[in-house]
């Protein structure tokens, strides 16, 4: 069968997954939780919303966007980048003069070509050793000109740098390339690097880490990238090392009737219909689409969550998860029925994760209700 056509059957057959567990039945289940199985929810900073075709317009863009970290000490900002030559490097000397200015010796190479050695000197005719580690070519060019100019009146050196090897800086953490890479005579910047190396779909451009000298900066690429600013797309010195970090926080949890586990945002904007898609669909026997719950805060420092309740047990209603953007750390629960051991299956998934601690008691208040 096409792929195209197995991605359509598994759809069709997630959708009818979702239609037939609501039409399943679990007459227990009383959907949207009850005003008096909310009733001590304020206390604790619980805000239960059923989401509806009336309010899904507020729940489109999510009140959190993927997490973009802002860089508190991006690296100074240079002066003008100039290469310095170093061991290892190839350059190119051009010499040029007026033969009738010729005082002594009278053969000169018109172009040589030489590896700066590891003492960071090269061979010239007739001057013998050079000075280039450490030099710009425009260095390297007085101090010929200098030295020439005891036997020509008037010589005109040129010198390039055209192999270069001498000057690094290396790249790991989320990319697809990891090492070194050569700086040349062109400024390489954050983004240039991060771009060669091709950044993974995880990779977290908000917190960029560059070691230089001993210090050790935090690089919000991904502020430049959406609002220009430049400082945190600094040019890149030798020896600088850079890694580019996994967005841990960029991913939303699944639990109860649905596959377990975690699935990660991108800077695309996800909706829930896609999580649930994403995560294989809710268990056809044992779930009921009445019973889909979203656990939010909208603030890392809140206690409690602000906890979205949907009724996708028909085909409209399908619309609203397809609406409801998603956030970074949202927990999707899916329910069977009120008797469901929310608490068993909660305290498994979050114990890893300290900011979901508090999911454990909501998720027992929301989904209770009188046998």
């Amino acid at each position: 069968m096409p792929y195209s056509m197995r991605v359509a059957v598994s759809r069709r057959r997630f959708f009818l997954g979702i239609l037939a567990t609501g039409a399943s039945g679990c007459a227990q289940l009383r959907f949207p939780v009850t005003t008096a199985g909310q009733q001590d929810l304020p206390a604790r900073d619980i805000t239960v919303i059923r989401v509806t075709g009336a309010n899904i317009t507020s729940f489109r863009e999510p009140m959190r966007a993927p997490v973009n970290h802002s860089a508190g000490n991006p690296p100074p900002v240079i002066g003008r980048y100039s290469y310095r030559v170093g061991v290892g490097d190839t350059i190119r000397v051009t010499f040029f003069a007026d033969p009738a200015g010729v005082t002594s010796p009278t053969e000169f190479a018109p172009e040589t070509v030489a590896v700066i050695d590891e003492s960071g000197r090269f061979f010239y005719p007739f001057l013998g050793t050079v000075q280039a580690e450490g030099r710009t070519v425009g260095d390297v060019r007085a101090d010929l000109t200098e030295r020439l100019g005891e036997f020509f009146a008037t010589p005109q050196v040129e010198v390039a740098v055209v192999e270069f090897n001498a000057r690094r800086v290396t790249i790991t953490g989320a990319v697809g390339a990891q090492g070194q890479q050569v700086l040349t005579n062109v400024p390489t910047t954050l983004l240039d690097l991060v771009n060669i190396a091709v950044a993974s779909p995880d990779a977290d451009l908000s917190r960029v880490e560059l070691r230089r000298r001993g210090e050790v900066y935090t690089a919000n690429l991904l502020s430049f990238l959406e609002q220009g600013t430049p400082q945190n797309n600094p040019i890149l010195l030798p020896d600088d090392f850079i890694r580019v970090p996994i967005a841990e926080e960029n991913k939303v949890f699944t639990f109860g009737e649905i596959s377990t586990g975690e699935i990660r945002l991108d800077v695309a904007r996800k909706t829930l219909l896609e999580v649930l898609a994403e995560a294989g669909g809710i268990d056809r026997i044992r779930a009921d689409a009445r019973g889909i719950f979203v656990f939010r805060r909208d603030d890392p420092a809140r206690v409690g969550f602000d906890v979205y309740q949907f009724n996708l047990s028909n085909a409209a209603a399908l619309v609203l998860a397809a609406e409801f953007g998603m956030a970074p750390l949202d927990i999707v629960f899916v329910t069977n029925d009120p008797a469901t051991r929310w608490n068993d299956t909660i305290t498994k998934i979050i114990g890893p994760f300290n900011t979901l601690v508090s999911a454990q008691t909501t998720a027992e208040q929301v989904g209770q209700v009188p046998n």
